[in-house]
């Protein structure tokens, strides 16, 4: 395998192109999300590993032999030029990965998961309507961050690191809301990922604060700006037993797109690697 540097990128975007829908791929290509991007052949890729803040991606020829045999030891069994990835949670294009799958995984077990794709293109909510007295929704900005009597959960200076690098690449390419109560945030959403006109949210509330709306608020606040700044379609992804994120979703205004398949692996030690 030979890792890209981003110069290369162009080269290998065909054959992340079927994986779009999952706009991480798409947004470490541009440079708009941290990543890696190893191939075959820098000259001419044929097969490609992704990794991502959001997934791991395979791509192109999955019965490209000397490609899975490098991968397997790199990131399976972590030797030179290793990959130390401990869960794996990995997206592939073409169907015919998934017969490779189980051997490349070798010595660890392979879970699947059915997930969906929803994508919202008009607000359907209006969620100033529905917000509780004492509770304001405020955009993510460094006065945000910066407020003295403002509680900011560890979650949300985290999730902007990981899918951005810095917080200060987030504020200035991204964009997110919260809802606050009683000086503390409760609920937020920000952007996982921007490709183009297209961007990513999700979605996350306190414990002790769910099932009052307070997702459905926050999310369609974040749709709200996107699509009055320049975004015509906002994705959103969850498994598909995750009832709570998706009447969430449907709510704010998404309309399910499609349907997927993806898979995890834990990747722990083995006897023979101890």
């Amino acid at each position: 395998m030979y890792e890209l540097i981003p110069s290369q990128y162009e080269s290998v975007r065909p054959l992340f192109q079927p994986l779009r829908f999952h706009l991480t791929s798409a947004a470490v290509l541009d440079g708009n999300s941290p990543g890696r991007v190893l191939v075959d052949n820098p000259g001419q890729p044929r097969t490609a590993f992704m990794l991502s803040p959001e997934a791991c991606y395979l791509a192109g020829d999955p019965d490209n032999q000397a490609f899975n045999s490098a991968w397997h030891d790199a990131v399976v069994l972590r030797r030179e030029p290793g990959e130390d990835v401990k869960v794996l949670f990995l997206i592939v294009h073409p169907d015919g990965w998934r017969q490779r799958l189980s051997s490349l995984l070798d010595p660890h077990s392979l879970e699947e998961m059915n997930r969906r794709h929803y994508v919202c293109r008009a607000l359907r909510c209006d969620w100033r309507a529905h917000l509780p007295d004492g509770y304001t929704v405020r955009r993510i900005d460094r006065s945000l961050l910066d407020a003295a009597r403002l509680t900011v959960p560890d979650h949300v200076l985290g999730w902007m690191e990981n899918n951005w690098g810095l917080v200060d690449r987030f504020l200035r390419g991204g964009f997110g809301f919260v809802t606050v109560s009683a000086g503390e945030i409760v609920s937020w959403s920000l952007t996982d990922c921007v490709s183009g006109d297209a961007c990513e949210i999700g979605i996350r509330t306190v414990p002790a604060q769910r099932r009052r709306g307070l997702a459905t608020i926050t999310a369609a606040a974040a749709v709200e700006h996107a699509l009055s700044h320049g975004f015509t379609a906002v994705g959103w992804h969850c498994p598909e037993d995750n009832l709570g994120s998706i009447g969430t979703a449907e709510k704010v205004g998404f309309h399910r797109e499609r349907d997927y398949r993806a898979y995890w692996a834990r990747l722990t030690a083995t006897a023979s690697q101890a």
